[in-house]
């Protein structure tokens, strides 16, 4: 067993030492491109991020962090399996065109809980191979809700009009095969109210959220709601509805008194890859 999934299976086993009744919750607040200091609590100036920097003031922060490959795929398949992404063949950031994926023989985050009985939701960017066999649903998650790659992997991609339409994908099938600029103002939305629900028809059972916003990679899309709400323009408006989905998630939690008993940990693929 890799150690990553080795120190998760230890944190789980032990948790009658945290819980009488049950072994601890896991969410994973994962973003795509979010840079070290673009949140408040690292210095981030011209928008507010509250819900974030209570985590960091509550929790334990960490400042030195790495991982095994800043691109997209590679460190979501370390990530979701303890592995260096080069002894699994994942490079760089699969595209459209991509034929492998995540191989059946790894092991993922979502499989070693499930062994522990938990529910498991994957919501947001996958990015581990976007045919069936490679899709969250065969590796560990009962559900599934997001984007198969990046969210500029699309036709209005700046330098390769040659990508296919985006999909969003529910479970294994496709729900909109061509995702819009228009639904994606809406996808932190989206993302944010699948994971509300998925706590609430779950949070009397242990489980595993697994929460990957697909932004603030580029393009850039934030819901009228915060729209033209910071004093940094685009950029700011969106860190400031990923912080607002971190309060969501943080509420329901709170409204489920799950708050003790569940382990948070909100952080970044990579840094970012535009300056």
């Amino acid at each position: 067993m890799k150690p990553l999934l080795f120190a998760l299976f230890c944190f789980i086993s032990a948790s009658p030492l945290l819980a009488a009744d049950r072994p601890p919750n896991v969410v994973i607040i994962f973003n795509d491109d979010m840079a070290y200091g673009d949140i408040g609590c690292f210095g981030a100036e011209g928008y507010e991020t509250p819900h974030i920097d209570q985590l960091a003031k509550t929790g334990r922060r960490f400042t030195n962090f790495y991982v095994s490959q800043a691109v997209c795929s590679a460190s979501r398949t370390s990530l979701l399996t303890g592995c260096y992404n080069v002894r699994l063949g994942i490079l760089g950031a699969l595209g459209p065109g991509a034929k492998i994926g995540i191989s059946d023989e790894e092991m993922t985050l979502g499989e070693v809980v499930k062994q522990q009985g938990y529910a498991t939701a994957a919501i947001g960017k996958w990015h581990l191979g976007h045919h069936e066999k490679f899709l969250p649903l065969q590796h560990g998650f009962d559900e599934y809700y997001g984007l198969p790659y990046s969210n500029d992997m699309w036709p209005s991609h700046p330098t390769n009009k040659s990508f296919p339409a985006l999909p969003l994908i529910e479970g294994n099938q496709i729900i909109d095969a061509d995702v819009t600029g228009d639904d994606q103002t809406q996808l932190t939305t989206d993302y944010t109210n699948k994971a509300t629900d998925f706590i609430e028809r779950n949070h009397e059972k242990p489980f595993l959220l697994y929460l990957a916003h697909s932004m603030p990679h580029v393009p850039l899309f934030v819901s009228d709601k915060f729209k033209g709400h910071s004093k940094r323009g685009l950029f700011g408006d969106v860190i400031e509805e990923i912080d607002w989905s971190v309060g969501q998630v943080m509420d329901k939690l709170k409204q489920h008194h799950l708050v003790e008993n569940t382990l948070v940990i909100f952080t970044s693929d990579n840094g970012p890859w535009l300056l």
